[in-house]
């Protein structure tokens, strides 16, 4: 079963409830204070890949670096958000104790701090490498930047990319799923059936991941108690745990959220060289 073959599908840190709360007060805040209009909403991310390899293994080709991109761009589109990379700052690291690194372990901080593409600030670091123990990949929320910007940026098994070997995984919707913590979102079952869940109103509170491909027949699935009459389990929702070829959905408010993050821990995104010409506007209507 794939629970079986991927049980932690993301080792992304957890929030405690007094850090979710301290995060949902300070959106509270920055919403109020702030004039993020929708139409100035328009951002393309500078990505920057960084393979981490034993030899041959965990090898990435372009053609994957590509549609990795593409899968990025066709998930994000209804966002505003877009993603780009430039093939001649590509990087691997032949290193087999790298490649192999933990989630938080001496070995994933040294070979950040060594292999940083750019700034943090104004870019995606996305690193590739097989972590094992089944995981298929991490990212650091935007509020962590300020303390530990070396460890920024998103960790993928390599096989979950586009043409790789982590089937059913390896559609690039987990790099979607990533990308998601690193611009602030939560696992749509956050804290299970606890209050405030992920704290967005339009993902519908569940217990626990949801894991294949379950029918819109036979909802609701795993909904809390709590959840009104009606509403369906977000089973397509890329924050979920579902195959990737089940993904397919942010909600308003998870949007909401990611642009709320963006503005309070990722301002730097907003002067990158690529913000078009909504950079000037929307930089000075984010003020807190």
């Amino acid at each position: 079963m794939t629970e079986a073959l991927y049980g932690r599908r993301c080792a992304t840190h957890e929030l405690s409830t007094g850090d979710l709360a301290r995060m949902s007060a300070l959106e509270d805040s920055f919403r109020a204070a702030s004039r993020m209009e929708s139409s100035l909403r328009a951002l393309c991310i500078k990505t920057h890949f960084i393979h981490v390899t034993d030899g041959a293994q965990g090898r990435i080709s372009q053609t994957q670096r590509e549609d990795q991109i593409a899968v990025l761009n066709a998930a994000y589109a209804p966002t505003g958000i877009s993603f780009a990379y430039d093939e001649d700052m590509v990087v691997e690291v032949d290193n087999p104790d790298f490649y192999r690194m933990g989630h938080g372990s001496l070995r994933e901080r040294n070979c950040k701090t060594l292999h940083q593409v750019d700034d943090p600030q104004k870019c995606l670091n996305f690193y590739t490498a097989a972590p094992g123990g089944g995981l298929l990949g991490w990212a650091t929320f935007p509020y962590m930047m300020e303390g530990d910007p070396a460890m920024d940026g998103v960790v993928m098994l390599d096989g979950t990319l586009p043409g790789g070997t982590a089937a059913p995984y390896n559609l690039g919707a987990t790099a979607v799923h990533e990308v998601g913590h690193w611009l602030g979102l939560y696992h749509t079952f956050q804290g299970g059936c606890v209050p405030p869940g992920d704290d967005v109103a339009d993902t519908p509170a569940h217990s626990g991941p949801n894991y294949g491909k379950p029918s819109d027949s036979d909802q609701p699935h795993n909904l809390c108690p709590t959840a009104p009459a009606g509403v369906l389990c977000p089973i397509h929702n890329y924050m979920n745990y579902v195959d990737d070829d089940w993904m397919n959905e942010f909600t308003e408010g998870q949007i909401e959220r990611i642009w709320a993050q963006i503005g309070m821990f990722r301002s730097g995104l907003l002067t990158a060289d690529n913000r078009g010409e909504a950079e000037a506007a929307f930089a000075s209507a984010v003020s807190w």
